[in-house]
């Protein structure tokens, strides 16, 4: 019996994998909150192209 028949949710998740999103996106968000108060922009790969996301220098 598997994930798929208890909770009719499809396929079975992967365990090292189902809270890798939410830990991306928090490691992205400390990166902006770094380069924020240092150099001002992060590089980040977007459409296709690799580019430098500027951020405002706001105090958080």
């Amino acid at each position: 019996m598997n994930n798929e028949s208890k909770k009719g949710h499809g396929p079975a998740r992967d365990p090292d994998l189902v809270n890798s999103e939410a830990a991306l996106r928090r490691a992205a968000r400390r990166a902006r909150e770094q380069a924020r108060g240092s150099v001002g922009y992060v590089v980040v790969y977007r459409d296709g192209k690799i580019v430098e996301d500027r951020l405002d220098k706001r105090v958080a």
